[in-house]
């Protein structure tokens, strides 16, 4: 019992040793930093700065051996503003610049940067520990504003365009001039202007001013636009009208040659049908004569062959057939052992039929 008890001791001695050792020996760079190791003495390494940052994480830190220096590594922001205690220093800060006419004019300018990635080494060895980089990066901003925002004229810091094209000559300026301290500029932004008393209340004054040439200006444009609009009102009107007889003659034109080609069509139509009927009058009466003259033909064809047929044997038969018709028998006893029935041939010859035609 008394062992398991010393080797618990041990283990737990030997888990906060450790961890004591971890901490002594190793440096959390905590999420948004960068850090730059020194080696002090030449004894695991070249001693000097290391040339390269160390992110996020657990490193060595070896007591007397190394030492840390920590930058922030998100970007920055640099607010030099006439508000005091809400830029980047407590009091007043703002950028004063004297434009080419020789008035005052204070700006409010807002720089994002950051420190260039896998540079704080460098940075480091070129303005060492601590935030001298800012105050660099101040300095080189105010310079860079005060430089281009000075050759405006007063009343171009009215005009938006104008300010920026200047912000982004000051960005260029501002990027080029801090590349060597390794610094990376993101934007400049020019969050407000503001003129003297005394320039502010002239220039309002002018403004107003020009606002009421402006406005003269546009109330005798309108004038004479609306002289310009009565002329074109007026032609408007006079070719509303004469469009409008064109219009009306053109119909009355177009109905009289309709008209005209309606009757051209109504007299050919009436021409045409007369030819018509009379062509079909003839062919009917063509065809009237043809068919009486068929039947007169047909009529007199029969006669003949009747009176030819009634001139030889045909003649006796339809007298026989005549005599057998006008026979009238209404009660007669006939022999049947002296006359045959069913001798038709002799029956007929009995009537009259000669002998060669039964």
């Amino acid at each position: 019992m008394k062992s398991i008890k010393v080797v618990s001791v041990i283990i737990i001695a030997a888990i906060l040793g450790s961890w004591a050792l971890v901490e002594i020996l190793t440096v959390d760079i905590p999420i948004g930093q960068t850090g730059v190791r020194v080696q002090q003495y030449g004894i695991l390494g070249k001693r000097g700065v290391v040339a390269m940052d160390f992110g996020p994480g657990w490193h060595r830190d070896l007591g007397p051996i190394d030492s840390w220096v920590m930058y922030d590594s998100t970007v920055q922001t640099l607010e030099m503003t006439k508000t005091a205690r809400r830029g980047s220093s407590p009091g007043q800060d703002d950028v004063k610049v004297q434009s080419v006419d020789g008035n005052a004019i204070s700006l409010d300018v807002t720089v994002k940067y950051r420190i260039a990635e896998g540079m704080a080494h460098k940075l480091y060895e070129d303005t060492g520990a601590g935030t001298q980089y800012r105050t660099i990066v101040r300095n080189e901003a105010e310079n860079a504003c005060m430089g281009r925002f000075g050759q405006m004229a007063t009343e171009e810091f009215y005009d938006p365009d104008q300010k920026r094209v200047r912000s982004k000559e000051v960005l260029d300026e501002l990027t080029e001039s801090l590349t060597d301290n390794y610094i990376e500029v993101i934007d400049v932004l020019i969050r407000n202007v503001e003129f003297e008393e005394r320039y502010e209340s002239k220039i309002r004054s002018k403004k107003l001013a020009d606002q009421e040439v402006e406005l003269n200006k546009s109330m005798a444009e309108a004038e004479r636009m609306r002289g310009k609009t009565q002329v074109i009102e007026a032609e408007t009107e006079k070719l509303v009208k004469i469009i409008t007889q064109e219009k009306e003659s053109e119909l009355v034109r177009m109905e009289a040659q309709t008209d005209l080609e309606i009757a051209k069509i109504e007299a050919q139509y009436k021409k045409y049908a007369t030819e018509k009927t009379a062509d079909a009058d003839l062919i009917a009466d063509q065809k009237q004569a043809a068919g009486q003259r068929l039947v007169r033909e047909a009529e007199a064809e029969g006669e003949r062959l009747r009176n030819e047929a009634l001139t030889g044997a045909g003649g006796a038969i339809m007298v026989a057939l005549e005599a057998a018709r006008n026979l009238k028998i209404s009660d007669v006893t006939i022999s049947t052992l002296e006359v045959d029935l069913l001798d038709i041939d002799g029956m007929a010859e009995k009537l009259g039929v000669p002998a060669s035609d039964k």
